[in-house]
């Protein structure tokens, strides 16, 4: 079998594998529907405000399906949503970081 057709993972960064570990305790699967992580991380959206937000790339978040159908389930792959987070909290980390450089200032 050739992985030459096969698209590479291309993540910001390499998500903790930790925060990998937890999303699999919490969901129990590699991949998460988007409805579940609407409701588990973006409860503020309704879906259809959420759908656009992935589509406008304001949430950065790829999107995955099984199946070409207009039809099939919308998935999150748990490496992605790692990395979300994971990229989310290193951007929290650095806003406080400058502030408090700041603020000694």
């Amino acid at each position: 079998m050739s992985n030459t057709d096969q698209l590479a993972l291309r993540l910001p960064h390499a998500p903790d594998t930790t925060t990998v570990e937890l999303l699999y305790r919490t969901f129990g699967d590699v991949l998460i529907p988007l409805d579940k992580v609407r409701m588990q991380y973006f409860r503020n959206l309704n879906e259809d405000t959420f759908s656009e937000q992935l589509k406008v790339g304001r949430i950065c978040l790829p999107v995955t399906t099984l199946d070409n159908s207009q039809k099939a389930l919308k998935f999150a792959h748990i490496r992605h949503i790692a990395a979300l987070i994971d990229s989310r909290a290193y951007q929290a980390d650095e806003k406080q970081s400058r502030q408090t450089e700041q603020e000694k200032q």
